[in-house]
Parts: C-alpha cells; structure tokens; sequence
C-alpha cells in the first residue's frame, strides 16, 4: 500500500468515526439538556439543617448540602429549584454535563472535518 492510500484510508477512517461520534454527543447532550428539566430561580432561608423557600404552589424544603451550606452567605442563599418538584434545588440554573457533551461533540466533528479537508486536499495534489 502507498503513502497516499495508507493516507486515505487513515482520513476515511477518521472522518466517518469522527462525525458519527459527533452526531451522538450531541444528540446525547440534547436528551440530557431536554431530561434537565426547568429551573426556577428562588430565593432560600437555612434554618437548621434544612433550606426553605416559597414555590408557587407553597413553602418548599430541602435537606442541606455541604455544598448548600458554603454557598450560604448569612442565613439566604439564591438557588434554582426544579419546577414540579417539592426538594430539589441546586445552585446553577443548567447541569454541566449538556456542556461537556457538546465539546465532545464538537471536538469530533472538528477532527472529522479536518479529516475530510485532509483527504481532499491528498486528493487534489496527487493529480
């Protein structure tokens, strides 16, 4: 096999698990972005071990967290409380992770990009 093959078939390679691989971080990171659900933005109290805050169907409570507790600047915390749930808030409106699978998504699709511009650019200067 010459230079230019073993070259084409590497850039083929590339380029089709590339952006296949790019088309299923993003979908993944659109399911868990859809899954996430919405966020409310609340304003809460510590009192004891717990964070309570008014919700628009009544008062909400939530164990507190380590994470909760350093947050808290004297007894109020701004958090975000997931709509149509009584005890669950955390204290950034979105997850991290849709994030992270779309730079993995992204990350793909720009290696099997380059791989395809690779492929047809050995193409061009072997005629």
């Amino acid at each position: 096999m010459s230079a230019g093959g073993a070259l084409g078939a590497i850039t083929e390679i590339l380029s089709w698990v590339g952006i296949g691989a790019a088309v299923l971080f993003g979908v993944a990171a659109l399911i868990v972005r859809l899954a996430d659900g919405a966020w409310q933005p609340v304003r809460g109290v510590v009192i004891d071990d717990v964070v309570r805050w008014f919700g628009d169907d009544g008062v909400h409570e939530a164990p507190l967290t380590p994470e909760l507790r350093a947050a808290a600047t004297r007894d109020e915390l701004d958090l975000f409380h997931r709509i149509g749930t009584r005890d669950v808030v955390r204290l950034h409106r979105h997850s991290p992770w849709p994030r992270l699978l779309g730079g993995v998504a992204l990350a793909c699709g720009t290696v099997g990009v380059i791989a395809v511009i690779v492929q047809i650019a050995a193409m061009i200067l072997a005629d």
